[in-house]
C-alpha cells in the first residue's frame, strides 16, 4: 500500500513561457526505492506562489532511486497582486520552502511586479527589481532550445529587412514568412548574452529602422 508524503529536492528550478502563459516547475534528487506519482501541488500563500513536492512511496525498498521531474501549470504572470519573480517550493529537506527565482522564458515587454531573486529559504530571501536595458527588448532563453524573432514583411517599396547576429552565440535554424511576418527561428551556441538586430530599410522613403533584442541564454 502506497502513502503520499513530502519528498526532499537537490536541485529546484522554474521558468515561465510568456508565450504559452505556462509556469513549468523543476526538480531532482533521490528519493526511497519505489516512489512514484510525483506532483508539485499549489498551496494558498499570501506572499506569491507556492507549492509542495510530494510523491506516493510504497512498498519502501532498501534503496534509494534518482528522479527528475517538471510539471507545467497555466497561469498569467506577471500578478498584478503579488511578486512574480520567484516561487516558494515546499520539499522535506526545505520545509518553510525555499524561494526559486523564475526564469522568464520569451519577450519580456512588460517587468511591472517582477522581482529577481537567489535560491534560499524563504525566510532569509533579498529581491531586486528587474531592469530591462534601455531602448531594446530582452528575450530570456534556455541553452539549445529554439527561439523566434518576428518582424514585419510588410515595407515600403524597394524596402528590405536585415538582420544580424553574432554567428559565434546563435545559429539561425529556419526563416519563414507566416502570415505578414517575417520569423526568424535560432538555437543557441554557447550560454551568456548577446543582441539580435532586425534593420527594416524604407527604400524609396529612405529611412532606416533598428530594433535591437537583448538576448539571455542561460541553464537552469
Amino acid at each position: 500500500m502506497g502513502f503520499y508524503g513530502i519528498i526532499p529536492a537537490s536541485k529546484l528550478a522554474a521558468t515561465y513561457n510568456v508565450k504559452s502563459q505556462t509556469l513549468t516547475l523543476y526538480a531532482e534528487g533521490e528519493v526511497k526505492e519505489f516512489t512514484y506519482g510525483f506532483s508539485f501541488r499549489r498551496v494558498p500563500f499570501f506572499g506569491g506562489l507556492k507549492f509542495v513536492l510530494g510523491a506516493w512511496t510504497g512498498p519502501i525498498g532498501p534503496k534509494s532511486q534518482p528522479y527528475k521531474f517538471n510539471e507545467a501549470f497555466k497561469i498569467h504572470l506577471p500578478s498584478p497582486v503579488f511578486p512574480s519573480g520567484n516561487v516558494t517550493i515546499v520539499t522535506a529537506n526545505h520545509p518553510n520552502g525555499q524561494v526559486v527565482p523564475i526564469h522568464y522564458l520569451g519577450l519580456l515587454q512588460d517587468t511591472a511586479g517582477l522581482t529577481a531573486a537567489t535560491a534560499t529559504d524563504a525566510d532569509g530571501s533579498s529581491n531586486g527589481t528587474a531592469k530591462l536595458t534601455p531602448g531594446s527588448k530582452q528575450i530570456n532563453v534556455l541553452f539549445k532550445e529554439p527561439f523566434t524573432i518576428t518582424a514585419s514583411a510588410r515595407v515600403p517599396e524597394f524596402g528590405s529587412v536585415d538582420i544580424n547576429f553574432d554567428t559565434k552565440m546563435l545559429t539561425l535554424v529556419d526563416a519563414s514568412i507566416e502570415n505578414t511576418n517575417i520569423v526568424w527561428t535560432f538555437n543557441s551556441l554557447e550560454t551568456g548574452d548577446t543582441q539580435i538586430m532586425v534593420t527594416t530599410h524604407g527604400g524609396i522613403a529612405t529611412f532606416i529602422s533598428v530594433e535591437t533584442y537583448d538576448v539571455r541564454i542561460f541553464v537552469l
